[in-house]
């Protein structure tokens, strides 16, 4: 199941246009989830034409990644290339968490299918 094109631009903040096809105007774009939501959803809206909608991610997430993927998305991050979620191809979030001990901790999430893990960076098993 891959996530729709239109949540993968409102995740990535990128221009929607008005989906009826007399208006094709730009679409205003609202984040109205809540922090602590797994899975993120937007409101759009045409103010050329009235047009409205909900984009929810799909919050399926039975099953976390396996080590596999987080290695393959850690190293799309590493390369500066834009890591996606294996399962439904949404763009994944790496966040940067605080740590007392000076490690480097991360949060690697999917707004669409709600996976998230926490991590210590480099892990324990490529240092020298």
């Amino acid at each position: 199941m891959a996530a729709p094109e239109t949540f993968i631009k409102a995740l990535q903040r990128e221009p929607i246009t008005c989906p009826r096809t007399a208006c094709r105007e730009h679409v205003d774009c609202t984040d109205v989830s809540s922090p602590q939501d797994r899975v993120k959803t937007y409101h759009l809206r045409c103010d050329a034409c009235g047009w409205e909608d909900r984009v929810r991610g799909s919050d399926e997430s039975a099953v976390p990644w396996d080590e596999a993927a987080l290695q393959t998305m850690m190293d799309e991050h590493l390369l500066h290339l834009q890591p996606v979620c294996p399962d439904d191809c949404a763009p994944v979030v790496f966040t940067s968490l605080p740590n007392p001990r000076r490690k480097a901790r991360y949060r690697i999430a999917c707004f669409y299918c709600g996976r998230q893990v926490e991590m210590d960076w480099p892990p324990q098993e490529t240092k020298w």
